[in-house]
């Protein structure tokens, strides 16, 4: 019996030594932080502070891989209050690579401290963060201009539930694509391009039940060429204008949409 005992006293000694690293890399010091808002700041100062907390947030949140390419990635710092706690939150924008982002939420600890709460994964590079309500809105975009033919400037909206941020919305702002039109439809001529653009504008309604509205320009566009045209080489073939109303469900929680409607002209 006082050999089990003995052995189990060993195992709560081995975990509270994992736990203690494990707990100390998920704080971040609000010094540092200061610091690194601070303008009077120089510019190696700042960018070993800038440094010092990317490597915090890539190890909290798992990412420790990443920590390679620390010159290459880009920080952003919002503040406000996200998650239900009575305290400010921090929230960190990591933009890791063209087509990767991460966004990791940290909560005051009251001492002094930042403590690492969840995070928000599956992003593409994040331009700005806002708050709407209790919602955090998220601007991202996808430039696949060199391969794909097209870029997306979109927002995306994530609301805190049961311990996680989940996606409730996405809309794009600004949508442009190019593709030859005998990719889609085999009768098309073989030198036909066409350009679909969409430019959303977005309010959010502060109401008791909170509400998104959208009105969006949709044009399409078409030109001759056998390679691909210039921005002046097409022609606008058709445009359309639409009001789009989308209404919280508090069921299901996520944004649905309620009205759709074209805007004459």
């Amino acid at each position: 019996m006082k050999k089990l005992i003995y052995i189990l006293n060993i195992l709560i000694a081995i975990n509270f030594f994992m736990i203690i690293p494990k707990c100390y890399n998920n704080l971040i010091d609000k010094n540092t932080i200061q610091n690194y808002l601070d303008s009077s700041q120089s510019t190696e100062e700042k960018e070993n502070l800038k440094k010092e907390i990317i490597k915090n947030i890539l190890n909290a949140t798992g990412y420790e891989k990443w920590n390679e390419y620390i010159d290459y990635i880009d920080l952003k710092i919002y503040k406000g209050n996200i998650i239900p706690n009575n305290k400010e939150d921090i929230i960190f924008v990591l933009n890791l690579s063209k087509d990767n982002a991460l966004i990791a939420i940290y909560e005051d600890s009251l001492n002094n401290k930042y403590f690492y709460k969840t995070k928000i994964t599956n992003l593409v590079p994040v331009k700005k963060i806002s708050f709407f309500k209790n919602f955090l809105v998220v601007e991202q975009i996808l430039d696949e201009r060199l391969g794909a033919f097209f870029v997306d400037n979109f927002i995306e909206i994530f609301y805190y539930d049961d311990n996680l941020f989940k996606s409730v919305f996405k809309k794009s702002i600004y949508y442009d694509e190019i593709y030859k039109n005998i990719w889609v439809n085999k009768n098309a001529p073989h030198d036909e391009w066409i350009k679909n653009v969409e430019k959303s504008s977005i309010d959010y309604l502060e109401e008791d039940i909170p509400k998104i509205l959208s009105i969006t320009n949709i044009i399409k566009y078409k030109a001759k060429s056998p390679n691909i045209p210039n921005p002046d080489e097409f022609k606008e073939i058709n445009k359309k204008t639409q009001k789009e109303l989308y209404v919280w469900d508090e069921n299901e929680k996520i944004f649905k949409l309620k009205e759709k409607n074209l805007i004459k002209e």
